[in-house]
C-alpha cells in the first residue's frame, strides 16, 4: 500500500510540473488546432479513391482516434521525454537517490506521469469529437460509439509511446538529440508491419490503423463495389467530388479488445525494463568522465552541489579592431570539434558520394548529408542557455549582432561543406534549377536553426521540426524542398525566409538581453 500511495503521489506531482510549463500549453493549442482541421475537413480519412463516410459518432470516433495516434504518437513522444533528465539538471534526482524509492518504482511514475499527459490530449480531441458531431452532423450522437476507438486504440498506443519515452531517458546514448532522431524513424517503421502483415497480426497493429481501415473499407464496399481497399489519411490540398457510404463503426469481441489491452501490458514491462538501464542518479559515474581535479576538490563537489548565480557582467567596451574572423573560427570550431572520427569518415564519403553517385540520386544524397548533421546545428543559438555561459558570452562588445552572425557562418560554412559534392555536380552538369535550390536550402539550414534556439533555449525543436521536414522532402513535397528533390522547389521563398529567420533571432536575442538587464 505504501508503494502504491509513493507511486501515485510521485506520478501526481511529476504531472503536476509538467502542466505548468509552457511546452504543455503549447502542445495544448496544437491538439486543438488538429481537431480543428479534422472538424474542418482538412485533415480527412477517405477510401481509395474518393468515398467518405457519413459525418456521424463512429465516423468521428474514427478520424479522432486516428489523428490522435499518428500526430500524438510522433509527436507525443518529444513531449513528455526530458523528465529524468530534468531531475539530473535540476538536481532533484540526487534527493530521489537519498530516498527508498527503488528504480522500478521511479520508472513506473514516471511512465503514468507521461501516459497521464498524453492522456489529456487524447481527452481533449474526444470533446472535439462530440463537438463534431453535435454541430457537423445529423445523425444523433452516440457517445460509445465515437469515444470507444479512442479508448481502445488511441490510450494503449499512448501507453506505449509513454514507455518508450521512458526508456530513451534512462539508456544514456538515447537520452539526447540522437534519441530523438532514432524515435523519428522507429515510428515510421512501426507502421509498416501492421499495414503489410497478411494475414492481419493485431499485435503488430500499434497505431490501429490496419484496423479502422479493414473495417472502413468493407462498409465501403458495401455501397460501392468498386472502391478499393485500404484507406487513406491526408491533408485536403483540393476539393473533389466525393461519394459517401454509412460506416458503423467497429464491433468490440474479445478477439479485438484483448491484443488492445496487450499493449497496456507491453508498456508496463517497457517501463519496468528500462528501470535496468537506470542508474538512480549515481554522480559517481557522471565524475568518472570528467577529468578529475584533486581529491580534496572531488569530494567537496560531491557533497555540495555547485550554486549557479544569476550574474549580469556589464558590457566590455567595443575595440576599434574587432576581430569578426577569430569569433568565427571559434564558433566553427565549437561545431565540429567533439565527435568521433567515424563521424568525420562518414560526412566524407556522403560528400564524396554526391559528387560520384548518379545525377538522379545526387538530390537524395545531399538531403541524407544535411540531416546527418542535425545534431551538430541543434545547439545553435541555444549553447549560451544549455551551458550555463550566457553571462560571459553576453558581456562581450555588440553580442548580439557579432555572435549570431559568427554563429550563423559558422553553420553556413558546414552546411555548405556537407552539401559541396552536390554544388559541384550541380554546377558540372548546368543544373541552374537545382543549384539555386542548393542555394535556399544551405542558408535556410542554419537560420532555422538559429531562430529556433534562440527562441526556445532548447535543442529540442529544431530535432524534431527539421527531421519531420526532411522526411516529407524526401518524399517529393514540392512546398516543402529546399533540397531540391522536386523540379518545383521554392527557391526564392527559402532565401527570404532565412533572411527573415536571422533578423527574428537577432530581435528576440535583443529583447532577451535587454529583458535580462532591466530584470536587474
Amino acid at each position: 500500500m505504501n508503494r502504491l500511495r509513493t507511486l501515485y503521489h510521485m506520478a501526481r506531482a511529476d504531472f503536476y510540473e509538467r502542466a505548468r510549463r509552457y511546452s504543455f500549453l503549447v502542445m495544448l493549442g496544437l491538439v486543438v488546432w488538429l481537431g480543428y482541421l479534422s472538424a474542418t475537413g482538412a485533415l480527412a480519412m477517405s477510401v481509395p479513391p474518393n468515398y467518405v463516410g457519413e459525418v456521424n459518432s463512429p465516423w468521428v470516433g474514427a478520424l479522432m482516434t486516428v489523428t490522435v495516434t499518428l500526430f500524438l504518437g510522433w509527436f507525443g513522444f518529444y513531449l513528455v521525454k526530458g523528465s529524468v533528465a530534468r531531475d539530473y539538471e535540476t538536481g532533484v534526482g540526487q534527493i530521489i537517490a537519498t530516498t527508498p524509492l527503488s528504480r522500478p518504482l521511479y520508472a513506473l511514475g514516471k511512465w503514468l506521469s507521461n501516459f497521464a499527459v498524453l492522456s489529456v490530449m487524447v481527452l481533449i480531441l474526444m470533446f472535439v469529437g462530440i463537438f463534431m458531431n453535435l454541430f457537423f452532423s445529423h445523425a444523433p450522437l452516440d457517445l460509445w460509439a465515437l469515444t470507444a476507438p479512442l479508448l481502445f486504440i488511441a490510450l494503449p498506443c499512448m501507453a506505449i509511446v509513454a514507455a518508450l519515452a521512458v526508456l530513451f531517458e534512462t539508456i544514456g546514448w538515447l537520452r539526447g538529440g540522437f534519441g530523438n532522431v532514432v524515435y523519428f524513424f522507429l515510428f515510421m517503421m512501426a507502421l509498416v508491419p501492421g499495414f503489410e502483415a497478411d494475414p492481419y497480426q493485431p499485435l503488430l497493429d500499434l497505431t490501429g490503423f490496419r484496423l479502422i481501415g479493414d473495417r472502413l473499407a468493407e462498409a465501403a464496399k458495401l455501397t460501392y463495389p468498386e472502391s478499393e481497399s485500404g484507406f487513406a489519411f491526408q491533408i485536403v490540398t483540393s476539393v473533389s467530388e466525393v461519394k459517401y457510404f454509412l460506416y458503423n463503426g467497429i464491433e468490440w469481441t474479445a478477439e479485438i479488445l484483448l491484443p488492445r489491452f496487450a499493449f497496456i501490458l507491453i508498456a508496463l514491462g517497457i517501463a519496468i525494463f528500462a528501470a535496468l538501464f537506470f542508474d538512480r542518479f549515481d554522480t559517481a559515474k557522471i565524475l568518472r568522465r570528467k577529468k578529475r581535479l584533486t581529491p580534496d576538490l572531488e569530494r567537496d563537489s560531491a557533497l555540495e552541489p555547485a550554486p549557479h548565480p544569476s550574474v549580469f557582467l556589464t558590457p566590455l567596451p567595443a575595440e576599434r579592431r574587432f576581430r569578426f574572423g577569430a569569433l568565427f573560427l571559434a564558433e566553427l570550431k565549437m561545431l565540429l570539434k567533439g565527435h568521433r572520427w567515424w563521424w568525420y569518415l562518414a560526412s566524407l564519403g556522403l560528400v564524396i558520394a554526391q559528387l560520384s553517385a548518379p545525377s538522379s540520386t545526387t538530390p537524395f544524397l545531399l538531403a541524407v548529408a544535411w540531416l546527418w548533421m542535425i545534431l551538430l546545428l541543434s545547439a545553435l543559438g541555444s549553447r549560451e542557455a544549455l551551458y550555463n555561459t550566457g553571462e560571459i558570452v553576453f558581456s562581450a562588445p555588440r553580442p548580439t549582432l557579432n555572435q549570431l552572425s559568427a554563429s550563423w557562418l559558422a553553420a553556413f560554412t558546414v552546411t555548405a561543406l556537407m552539401g559541396a559534392g552536390a554544388f559541384l555536380r550541380y554546377f558540372m552538369d548546368g543544373d541552374s534549377v537545382r543549384l539555386l535550390a542548393w542555394t535556399g536550402g544551405a542558408l535556410f539550414i542554419p537560420s532555422l536553426a538559429l531562430a529556433l534556439g534562440v527562441l526556445t533555449s532548447s535543442r529540442k525543436p529544431f530535432e524534431v521540426i527539421y527531421v519531420t521536414w526532411m522526411y516529407f522532402i524526401l518524399n517529393a513535397v514540392p512546398p516543402l524542398d529546399f533540397v531540391g528533390i522536386t523540379p518545383a522547389s521554392p527557391w526564392q521563398f527559402y532565401v527570404l525566409s532565412a533572411f527573415a529567420l536571422f533578423v527574428l533571432a537577432v530581435f528576440v536575442r535583443r529583447w532577451q538581453l535587454t529583458g535580462a538587464k532591466t530584470s536587474k
